[in-house]
C-alpha cells in the first residue's frame, strides 16, 4: 500500500472516531451507543470488501490516535507480524465461547472473554482477541442485532463555542469584474452554539479553492472547530478538503439529503442576508459587496 493509499484509509478511519475525540469526555451511554451505531451499520471501507466494523477495531484506531498525539499518521495501516499465521480459535475453545455465550446472551465481549478466562473454561494464560471471538459470535448469530437508532439531533447541538461549525454556500448578486457581470457566492460558517458569525465572504466561484480560502480566513479568525458541518457539494465532498479537516482534527460531518434540519442555523443567516442585507446593496465590484457586508454582520 502506497503513501497516498495509507492516508486514505487514514482519513476513513478519523472519520469513524471523531465522534469520540471530544474536549468534553462523554457519558458512558453515550459513548457505548455512539459504538453500537457505528458497528450496526454499514461502511465503504478503502481497499476492503469488508461493510462492517468491530467494537475492538474501533476502539484500537481510538487507542493509536491517542497514543499517536492524534496525528493522522497515527491511524496509517501497517502490515501485521503475524500476516499468513493461522489465528482461528481451536473447536475446544470455540465450544466453551459458544456455551458461556448461551448462558450470557447479552455480555460484551470483553466481559465474556474475561469470565471466561476467570471462570477456567479457556486457557487464562491464551490471548484472545476481541475480534476474532466477535467474529465467532456474529458467524453463529449470537450477537444481538443493534436497533436501527433514531437519529439524536443532539449531536449535532454544540455544548461549547467551536465544538460545531455549520458551513454553506448561497448564490449571491451579480458585481462587475472587468467590465462583464459575474455571480457572486457567499459562504459562510456559523459557531453552532453562539450563532457568532466565524468567517462570511463572497467569491467569484462555489468551488474547492474558494471554499479552502474562506476556511482558513474562518480558522485564522477563530481557531479549529472540534467538527465541521457541510453539505454534499462536490467541494465538500473533495478527497482535498476531507485530507485537510482529517490533519487538523476536525471531524467534516456531511449533511443527509433530503434533511435540511441540521443546517438550521446557518439557512437562517442566509435568509437574512437576503431579506435584510441585499436589497439595500448597490455595490458594483466584488471588493464593495464584501466591505458593506462586513459592516452589516458588525451591526446586526
Amino acid at each position: 500500500m502506497n503513501e497516498e493509499q495509507k492516508k486514505q484509509v487514514a482519513i476513513f478511519r478519523f472519520g469513524v472516531i471523531s465522534d469520540f475525540v471530544s474536549p468534553t469526555r462523554l457519558h458512558w451511554g453515550e459513548r457505548a451507543r455512539l459504538l453500537g451505531e457505528k458497528c450496526a451499520r454499514q461502511w465503504q471501507i478503502p481497499f476492503s470488501n469488508r461493510t462492517r466494523l468491530s467494537p475492538a477495531t474501533i476502539r484500537s484506531w481510538l487507542r493509536a490516535y491517542e497514543k499517536g498525539g492524534q496525528r493522522l499518521e497515527s491511524l496509517y495501516p501497517h502490515s501485521r507480524n503475524d500476516r499468513g499465521e493461522a489465528r482461528a480459535l481451536d473447536q475446544e475453545t470455540t465450544l466453551a465461547l459458544l456455551g458461556l455465550r448461551r448462558q450470557m446472551p447479552t455480555a460484551p465481549v470483553k466481559t465474556l472473554i474475561r469470565t471466561a478466562q476467570q471462570r477456567g473454561v479457556v486457557d487464562g494464560e491464551q490471548h484472545l482477541a476481541q475480534s476474532t471471538v466477535w467474529r465467532l459470535l456474529k458467524r453463529e448469530g449470537l450477537m444481538q442485532r443493534t436497533e436501527q437508532a433514531a437519529v439524536d439531533r443532539r449531536r449535532f447541538e454544540a455544548a461549547l463555542p467551536n465544538d460545531l461549525w455549520q458551513s454553506d454556500v448561497m448564490h449571491g448578486p451579480a458585481v462587475s469584474v472587468e467590465g462583464k457581470n459575474r455571480k457572486a457566492y457567499l459562504i459562510a460558517f456559523i459557531d453552532d452554539m453562539s450563532r457568532l458569525i466565524c468567517h462570511a465572504q463572497f467569491y467569484l466561484s462555489e468551488n474547492l479553492n474558494a471554499y479552502l480560502a474562506a476556511l482558513r480566513q474562518a480558522l485564522l479568525t477563530r481557531g479549529l472547530p472540534r467538527k465541521l458541518y457541510v453539505d454534499n457539494g462536490p467541494a465538500f465532498r473533495s478527497f482535498h478538503l476531507h485530507q485537510i479537516t482529517a490533519s487538523l482534527g476536525i471531524a467534516l460531518i456531511h449533511a443527509k439529503p433530503y434533511q435540511p434540519q441540521g443546517k438550521g442555523k446557518i439557512e437562517r443567516f442566509f435568509r437574512t442576508v437576503r431579506s435584510d442585507f441585499l436589497p439595500a446593496m448597490r455595490a458594483q465590484s466584488l471588493n464593495d459587496l464584501n466591505l458593506a457586508l462586513d459592516g452589516w454582520i458588525r451591526d446586526v
